[in-house]
């Protein structure tokens, strides 16, 4: 190493170094594939250290740190993706983000209507809209069509309901102040934030979830509280060093609600908050199997549970979803095998949506990509894309699993299926 200090770049990979970052704008012009690697590099570069420093920050090897930035090696774990962002100082979209998703056609009728949505949130209604408002009871049914779209992926649909439908619940709470009101609020803000969290807004997907805690607070619902906990949850397990608080904020409120959770929607949101802490728990290196327990005592108890009190309601919760999270925790924990193992177990027909239809096939991709059996793991993430296509087709793991074939497959491989797949996610340019 050159006398100076660590933060110095070795002589011996600056040419190397060179070429890479030539690479990286290559791919910004839109003739190379791209790769989280690539950013990594490019931000440590720009911070002026070395792989060593970074591979000792980080806690690998500087051989790893060296493959993930060549492409020989996927960044295809979510507790690998938070430490390299933390190392180098930035948000886990630094690393994963391509500004080209919100210019996709098949997505863009969402991404219009961010704006708008902002400016609700921030007015909390008190816009300019000379729409008579929709009774309750109609926004209600429209939260729940809103509901299937969200959990389908259907975002280019999904997106022009959401400004009416929020400043219509706004207008009531501010007409009536009544429970229902504030009921349905609640509701259709957990909606707008899940939305906006999926399509990477993650700071106005805060806000929106925040006042779905606002509505909780008012008519003290413990399934209220428990989506408003979920939703912040799943929004701090996509920052660096959040872990410990995306965990505190779910047990929390977990902790507060457990003695009065007894109808439907209270047991299904209740039982989300356990999965949420399932990931996050064995991202963390911890065995999530206290978390699944019971969330699947909690899906045991739906068939005798009480009516609804709320219309707060999380329908994907269930034995066949706590099944599909025992997978997703198995991923986290780097256990391809046990992901593979489970799988035969669990019938994708008996998920709930088309999301945790494409989740179920993306975890077993993922996991079959690890043995680098790469023609399972892609028929697997074909299958992905055909249930869901506007979510899988923007998922970082998806684009960078695909890339990394792409770069490592057999040429007959590249150049059928997974060649117009690696097309379609924008890894490769069509």
């Amino acid at each position: 190493m050159a006398a100076g200090g660590a933060d110095l770049v070795p002589q011996r990979d600056r040419a190397r170094n060179m070429w890479l970052v030539s690479a990286i704008e290559g791919a910004r012009m839109g003739g190379e594939d791209r790769y989280i690697g690539q950013q990594v590099l490019a931000i440590r570069m720009r911070r002026g250290i070395t792989q060593r420093v970074l591979a000792d920050r980080v806690g690998l090897s500087r051989g790893a740190i060296a493959k993930y930035e060549n492409g020989e090696r996927p960044v295809d774990s979510r507790r690998t993706l938070l430490d390299l962002a933390a190392a180098l100082g930035v948000t886990i979209g630094d690393l994963t983000g391509h500004e080209q998703d919100r210019m996709d056609r098949s997505t863009a009728g969402f991404h219009s209507v961010v704006p708008d949505l902002e400016t609700v949130l921030w007015t909390r209604g008190n816009v300019t809209d000379t729409r008579l408002p929709r009774m309750l009871d109609e926004l209600t049914a429209d939260s729940c069509q809103a509901t299937k779209l969200r959990n389908d992926c259907d975002y280019a649909a999904l997106g022009p309901m959401l400004v009416p439908m929020l400043t219509d619940a706004y207008r009531h709470v501010r007409d009536t102040d009544s429970e229902q009101a504030w009921d349905v609020l609640g509701t259709v803000a957990y909606g707008v934030a899940s939305a906006l969290r999926a399509r990477g807004y993650h700071s106005l997907a805060w806000t929106a979830a925040q006042e779905v805690g606002r509505a909780a607070d008012r008519i003290g619902s413990p399934a209220q509280y428990a989506a408003a906990a979920f939703s912040q949850g799943q929004i701090m397990l996509s920052r660096p060093g959040a872990l410990p608080a995306a965990l505190a904020t779910t047990m929390g409120v977990a902790s507060k609600i457990a003695a009065d959770v007894r109808t439907v929607g209270e047991i299904e949101n209740y039982g989300m908050l356990h999965l949420q802490a399932s990931i996050v728990v064995a991202t963390m290196g911890v065995d999530p199997e206290p978390h699944l327990t019971e969330a699947a005592e909690q899906a045991g108890r739906l068939a005798s549970a009480m009516p609804n009190t709320s219309v707060a309601r999380n329908e994907s919760f269930g034995l066949a979803n706590v099944a599909l999270w025992r997978m997703s925790a198995a991923m986290e924990r780097r256990e391809p095998g046990e992901v593979l193992g489970l799988a035969p177990t669990l019938s994708p027909d008996d998920l709930p949506n088309e999301g945790r239809r494409a989740q179920y096939f993306v975890e077993i991709g993922k996991a079959h990509a690890m043995r680098k059996n790469h023609r399972e793991s892609l028929y697997a993430l074909l299958r992905a894309e055909h249930a869901a296509p506007q979510h899988v087709r923007t998922m970082p793991p998806v684009r960078e699993l695909v890339g990394h074939m792409m770069r490592t497959a057999k040429r007959d491989l590249t150049t059928g299926d997974l060649g117009k797949l690696a097309q379609r996610i924008g890894v490769v340019p069509a």
